[in-house]
């Protein structure tokens, strides 16, 4: 004896539903690890912010011209110069 018509579009709904289901979570597990890749790369970049600031510094106080320090840096020289005064705030 076969299923009536009701009880497979119940079994297709089942299934449909389920499909989503795995694909929410496997998009959350992706989330989650771009998160966590995403949470170390800042932590990285706060480290190589913290060593540049540490050059920049010894660089000026070696005496190398503040628009050199600029340019070897990578920093707009207004941003270096806040650097000088303390304000790290803006460093990019």
């Amino acid at each position: 004896m076969s299923d009536p018509e009701e009880v497979l579009q119940l079994r297709a709904c089942r299934t449909e539903v389920e499909g989503i289901k795995k694909e929410l979570d496997d998009a959350r597990t992706q989330q989650a690890e771009l998160e966590a890749k995403i949470n170390g790369l800042l932590a990285k970049q706060r480290e190589a912010r913290k060593k540049r600031r540490e050059a920049v510094l010894a660089a000026d106080a070696a005496g190398v011209p503040r628009l050199r320090i600029s340019k070897e840096v990578g920093m707009q020289r207004s941003n270096v110069y806040k650097l000088f005064e303390g304000d790290t705030a803006d460093e990019s």
